[in-house]
């Protein structure tokens, strides 16, 4: 999360380009090619915190301080935070052990997504961390994994946030997400298209070394690349993404370029009209985190129509208000372009009524009993928006009202425009 304050009338353009840069030369040891005299520490190291990699960019800074021109008494308080950052996912990872010995011991195969697969391909698994662990699980298992995390294992159950299929327990420091399917409860053609790939087949799935004395099951690597693509599609439409991602992807196609199917990649996504976005992202990963060129000839690149915009965007994490801290996304109004209705709400008042009474096809499964009876729908538009006040009221400033998810709503589709996912 941003601290509040930070310097608002930073240049953007700039401070995108040396946070970026620095990405870069934090994986390859690579002095960036661009000055960092007069930047904007303090906005920078907020933007670390918010991408989820301030430890990373910390380490990178500290090997020759300076050169990037850093104020010393400014580059201790960082130290400090990096520390805890550092401890605080070290000690995350020895909750997970704990978590996935337990699973093992009792014949639960937990599919890790993400995650620590991710994570260690980075120079140091601790330094991609993030607040939460997804894992899927089989739906037969689902009352053995209740009972597992909140009695064996001292989890809190946080049912009020839990969807059908994503069941959340909280432990100390660490967010477990259970899923029980790979798509969470979206449904629609494009979830149809994912569906049919059974990205989670047993017969695909792989066994990847975490660290000398962990090893996890995760998805086959053509469809793990998959299942990282549609949520970082996911959370571009719906709220932004934090430019780690880029880093993801990057690391993650080089360490098993020759073991993934691009082939199948590509034609799943142009099945669901998200395959220029692919391309686009493809592009980035290639030009600024050095991802293996020959994955994507450069006949097929494609580029935003707003290149600083699109970065800017990434940087800052889909904020267009650094001191904006909603935590909740546009998940509501924007689900019908991540589900394959991209045409819903393209006008300013289609998706104001939208927002106020989507449809029983389009309204969270929280509200099930209208998607089988559909006489009950005003009862759940009801339902849901007594729900939103009380959200409103418990969680403050961490929720959009309605004039801030029209008005993010409208920045998400320019983005979503500019990125050729419309």
């Amino acid at each position: 999360m941003l601290d509040r304050g930070v310097n608002m009338n930073s240049n953007k353009a700039l401070l995108t380009k040396q946070f970026i840069r620095l990405q870069r030369y934090a994986l390859d040891n690579k002095k960036p090619d661009i000055s960092y005299a007069g930047c904007d520490w303090e906005t920078l190291i907020s933007l670390g915190g918010l991408n989820k990699c301030g430890a990373l960019l910390n380490n990178a800074v500290n090997k020759d301080p300076d050169y990037f021109d850093i104020d010393k008494e400014v580059l201790k308080k960082w130290n400090e935070k990096a520390k805890k950052e550092f401890l605080d996912s070290y000690n995350r990872f020895s909750e997970f052990k704990r978590v996935y010995s337990c699973f093992q011991e009792e014949g639960i195969r937990a599919v890790v997504l993400k995650g620590y697969v991710l994570a260690v391909l980075y120079p140091d698994i601790f330094s991609r961390y993030s607040s939460d662990l997804d894992i899927k699980l089989d739906p037969k298992d689902k009352d053995r994994v209740h009972e597992l995390l909140t009695q064996k294992l001292g989890f809190s159950y946080n049912e009020a946030d839990s969807k059908n299929n994503v069941k959340l327990y909280m432990h100390g420091n660490l967010l477990i997400e259970a899923h029980y399917t790979l798509w969470e409860d979206y449904h629609g053609d494009n979830i149809d298209v994912l569906i049919k790939e059974k990205l989670d087949d047993e017969g695909t799935l792989v066994k990847v070394p975490i660290t000398d004395d962990v090893a996890v099951w995760t998805l086959g690597h053509t469809e793990h690349l998959i299942l990282q693509m549609f949520h970082i599609i996911k959370h571009f439409i719906v709220e932004g993404i934090e430019s780690r991602y880029l880093i993801d992807i990057a690391l993650f196609v080089n360490k098993y370029k020759d073991e993934i199917d691009f082939k199948r990649f590509f034609r799943v996504f142009k099945e669901m009209n998200f395959d220029n976005f692919c391309a686009v992202y493809f592009t980035k990963c290639i030009e600024y985190f050095g991802m293996d060129e020959s994955v994507l000839a450069k006949e097929d690149r494609v580029y935003p129509e707003d290149e600083t915009a699109f970065l800017q965007d990434i940087v800052f994490a889909g904020k267009r208000d650094l001191e904006d801290n909603s935590s909740y996304s546009l998940l509501g109004i924007l689900s019908p372009y991540v589900n394959g209705k991209k045409d819903a709400g393209d006008k300013k008042g289609g998706r104001i009524l939208h927002t106020l009474f989507p449809s029983v096809s389009d309204i969270d499964d929280k509200y099930a009993y209208c998607k089988k009876y559909h006489f009950l729908l005003p009862i759940a538009w009801i339902h849901r928006a007594f729900r939103a006040i009380y959200f409103k009221l418990t969680k403050g400033n961490k929720v959009y009202g309605v004039k801030d998810k029209i008005t993010g709503s409208e920045y998400r589709i320019r983005m979503m425009k500019n990125s050729k996912i419309l």
